[in-house]
């Protein structure tokens, strides 16, 4: 697939496709003869394409008028009216007729969600730091991506180039430099896509410059180094860490470029890196819960929490269309690829990976190795998102845990046992072994660290995994 003559043009004249659930929520809003313009910004917050169309449509009306243009949505759609509104909003195209390939629109929902992620996280840091003008800056976030759509749509070929350039640069600097290197230079979306645009015989500078012109944006889309006056430097470094946030959080969160951003995070909020990390987190996990209603892919899924010193126990494998074996190292600081570190955390993620693509695995919690009377979950993934598995459990309650712990012995739970081992465990524990529970205590060097819970296997299928503890 080769891009259109003229491709800036085609741009302007072509308006990207909306995702049909944004779509539909903007015709429902829009059938009410005096719509609720903030709960169509709502809309319109959540989709790039659709931000981009009412932003250019109402610059472009104020530069016919010579006056300044929108920095907002708000602004834009009080610019536009309701009637501008029901006659083109409606008529926009919608992303799953418009893209029928199932990976190029993939390819489209991830980038949206990059510049989505983006958004938010400018918008949540400008406002810890009691900025007020937080709405132009969370704006041009959300369109800084509006070329890498551009591409999923009109050269997905392209479009993935650029992404593999992007994430090989990555994992290179993260295996290399991760500890010393400079970020500045480590890992750029923006001038992957430069590289590729340019051997395309594209000019990136000269595209942006012509869709900033038309959505007035107060940065440029890609170019990291590119900004106009109505920006401050902080404005300005506080989105490009938001986006290269997005950008390497695809990859899991605990690795060295994730704890470097977040310590430029923390300089720019005036915070420590552990209340910056706080904040971060506590956004992104929001977040996670409203895409997953749009739906829309978001990494805080990959987001583990731990409230000790131990090692950090690494993320579940995304499914968001990266390959599985590039997305394999992503976390690791060695420089040797075929000799990862084996710390206990490293180990056990590897294995809760491979037990989370077991067929008949429907939930995995892990509880710490409590001292006193109850034992707290400190991870948990359900296949369904129905959960069994308590938050905690009542140590007193359930003597057979109490033994397999003490010995380090794993126990397999099902129709064959069930009657003669339920009784001995917390209530529950008991219900959740009704349809097969793997019991694994995990210890280093013979001390218990924590325990494992899987459910959902039998029989033969719980041999299988009791095979993959033992492996781990």
């Amino acid at each position: 697939m080769t891009l259109p003559d003229n491709w800036s043009e085609y741009l302007l004249d072509h308006p990207l496709p909306v995702r049909r659930a944004i779509h539909q929520g903007m015709c429902r809003e829009l059938l009410s003869e005096s719509p609720d313009f903030p709960r169509l910004v709502g809309w319109l917050r959540r989709d790039p394409a659709a931000a981009s169309f009412v932003l250019g449509a109402a610059a472009s009306g104020q530069r016919k008028r010579e006056r300044s243009a929108p920095h907002n949505l708000e602004h834009a759609l009080s610019l536009l009216g309701s009637n501008w509104a029901r006659n083109q909003l409606t008529q926009l195209p919608i992303l799953e007729n418009t893209l029928t390939d199932e990976a190029q629109r993939a390819g489209y929902l991830a980038a949206s969600s990059r510049a989505m992620r983006a958004a938010r996280l400018t918008e949540t840091w400008l406002i810890e730091r009691r900025e007020t003008g937080h709405d132009m800056v969370s704006v041009a976030a959300l369109l800084h991506n509006l070329v890498e759509l551009a591409l999923w749509r009109d050269a997905p070929e392209l479009a993935r180039q650029a992404l593999a350039i992007a994430r090989k640069s990555l994992i290179d600097f993260t295996q290399e430099h991760a500890e010393n290197g400079s970020l500045d230079r480590c890992f750029s979306v923006g001038r992957a896509f430069e590289m590729v645009l340019g051997e395309a015989g594209i000019d990136l500078l000269a595209l942006e410059t012509a869709l900033t012109e038309r959505y007035y944006l107060p940065v440029m889309l890609l170019a990291e180094e590119a900004s106009i006056p109505t920006l401050g430097a902080h404005h300005e470094a506080i989105l490009v860490l938001a986006r290269r946030l997005a950008f390497a959080s695809e990859f899991g969160w605990y690795h060295p470029v994730i704890r470097r951003l977040t310590i430029s995070i923390a300089e720019q909020l005036h915070l420590s890196p552990q209340a910056a990390w706080r904040v971060t987190v506590k956004k992104t996990l929001t977040d996670a819960r409203e895409f997953t209603e749009i739906p829309l892919y978001h990494p805080g899924h990959l987001l583990v929490q731990q409230d000790d010193g131990r090692d950090l126990l690494w993320p579940l494998t995304a499914d968001y269309g990266l390959d599985d074996g590039d997305n394999g190292c992503h976390a690791s600081g060695t420089a040797n690829r075929t000799a990862p570190s084996a710390t206990p955390g490293r180990l056990l993620g590897d294995t809760i990976r491979q037990l989370s693509r077991l067929e008949g695995v429907e939930e995995i919690a892990l509880y710490e190795n409590g001292e006193d009377s109850q034992s707290k979950r400190r991870f948990h993934w359900s296949r369904n998102g129905e959960v069994a598995l308590p938050d905690r459990l009542a140590l007193a309650q359930s003597p057979l845990l109490s033994r397999l712990q003490s010995r380090l012995e794993s126990l397999g739970i099902d129709a064959q046992n069930l009657e003669r081992l339920a009784p001995h465990l917390e209530p529950s524990l008991g219900q959740a072994a009704q349809s097969g529970l793997v019991i694994a205590p995990l210890a280093v060097d013979g001390a218990l660290i924590s325990t494992l819970f899987v459910r959902g296997p039998r029989g033969e299928q719980q041999r299988e995994i009791l095979a993959v503890l033992d492996r781990g």
